[in-house]
């Protein structure tokens, strides 16, 4: 086995055992004990994981439940990566069909401060949406 995949499998289970313990968080001030039990049993799975890949070295090959492991882990940075891009994305729309166009706006047709006040205060209303 090539050893970049090595290191990004070790790297891919801390990144899930870190998500882990963010949501363990999440649970704890939530309150809610059974979540918390486990987020931190699959803090504790893929901290294990960790290192036994990091004890086998060079040498690490996964076992069928490590696979199935790895690849829940895989699934679930591929879901947090996916939010994260839509999310860049929702804002990316906002700031070039909503922001841009309204201070471009105000640049090009306010003759003064004032009137740049004015022309902010009605293009920057957020209308609640039923």
């Amino acid at each position: 086995m090539d050893k970049k995949y090595i290191t990004l499998f070790k790297e891919l289970v801390q990144a899930v055992a870190v998500s882990a313990e963010t949501v363990m968080e999440y649970d704890r001030k939530k309150g809610d004990e059974k979540a918390l039990e486990t987020a931190t049993i699959m803090r504790d799975d893929y901290q294990n994981l960790f290192e036994t890949i990091s004890n086998s070295g060079d040498d690490y090959s996964p076992t069928k439940v490590e696979a199935a492991k790895l690849l829940v882990g895989t699934m679930i940075m591929a879901n947090q990566l996916q939010d994260k891009i839509n999310n860049l994305n929702a804002a990316m729309v906002g700031y070039r069909d909503d922001l841009i166009p309204k201070l471009q706006s105000i640049i090009d047709e306010a003759e003064d401060d004032e009137q740049a006040r004015k022309m902010a205060n009605e293009k920057f209303i957020i209308k609640e949406q039923k």
